[in-house]
């Protein structure tokens, strides 16, 4: 695990945007590069000048506003020939404070319906609510409780009350950047492991898979399922049933498709996975490093 930055560093660091100056100077900096954005080809931006970089500030002394954009080079200030532009973590600090991840608490969502839950033997409804960053779905009956991390700016920006479907949209781009071995916290690697249901004993209906970063130790959780729902023989497969893979909610088990998965064999370890629309099944077998070494139609 890569070792993490000490409150000390991470004071410093922040404490260097903790000023207006500092951030209206980051503020104009992306003002620049979104303007034209025609002009810009990844990293490679125009150099906004001194003199024009600090006029858009709009600070007079010339002094005091080379001492503050000094302050932010080169964390988050890049000098590039007689110019200045925004570096990587610059950008994330314009973005951070767009979503309001670190500054916003009151943003409300009320408690919007989402139907019937389709939980086998359960006539509950499910209901949404947002909490503290988290977005919480929760069945009325039958205990199913799904909380899924989300910034403020989803629920203030989008109408999520009355087309919760952007929080499944949100909930797909997460699992996929899990899936593809990118932390959702630090964009750190994720080693991923097989932890629950090893036994090929086990009746539970479970595989579960667990995702460690290897930078910041965060965790997060799948099944097997998740795991292989965006490759693309499933996504294939479903597309010819008439299903969009980005449709299905962890919350609600579609109508048209069902799941399941088991554990094959332990040594060496398989995991097979069955998705069934209509009259056909795909069946996709998992290896120990969850590859997809094994797959294959059949009529029901």
């Amino acid at each position: 695990m890569v070792e993490p930055s000490t409150g000390k560093q991470l004071s410093d660091v922040f404490g260097l945007v903790a000023n207006d100056t500092r951030f209206e100077i980051l503020r104009a900096l992306w003002n620049a590069r979104t303007e034209t954005p025609e002009d810009v080809s990844g990293p490679e931006q125009d150099p906004v000048p001194f003199a024009r970089l600090r006029e858009r500030v709009g600070v007079r002394d010339s002094g005091r506003f080379n001492y503050h954009l000094d302050q932010l080079v080169p964390e988050f200030v890049d000098r590039r020939g007689e110019g200045y532009v925004l570096t990587y973590a610059g950008a994330q600090a314009i973005g951070a404070a767009v979503s309001g991840v670190y500054t916003e608490r009151d943003a409300e969502l009320g408690t919007p319906t989402l139907g019937d839950c389709n939980e086998p033997g359960c006539s509950g409804v499910l209901e949404m609510e947002y909490d503290s960053g988290h977005v919480l779905v929760d069945c009325d009956s039958c205990g199913l409780h799904v909380a899924v991390s989300i910034p403020p700016i989803v629920v203030e920006t989008q109408d999520v009350e009355t087309s919760p479907d952007v929080v499944r949209q949100f909930t797909v781009t997460e699992i996929q950047r899990v899936v593809r071995g990118f932390c959702g916290l630090c964009d750190g690697p994720l080693e991923t492991d097989v932890t629950g249901s090893l036994s090929t004993d086990d009746t539970d209906g479970r595989v579960g898979i667990t995702h460690v970063c290897q930078a910041c130790g965060n965790v997060s959780y799948t099944t097997a399922i998740t795991l292989v729902t965006g490759h693309p023989a499933a996504v294939s497969f479903l597309y010819d049933a008439g299903i969009d893979y980005r449709d299905i909610a962890l919350w609600k088990r579609s109508q048209s498709v069902e799941f399941a998965e088991t554990v094959r064999s332990e040594e060496p370890l398989r995991i097979a996975v069955m998705v069934t629309a209509g009259d056909e099944t795909l069946t996709l077998v998992l290896d120990e490093h969850l590859d997809v070494v094994d797959q294959r139609r059949e009529s029901c």
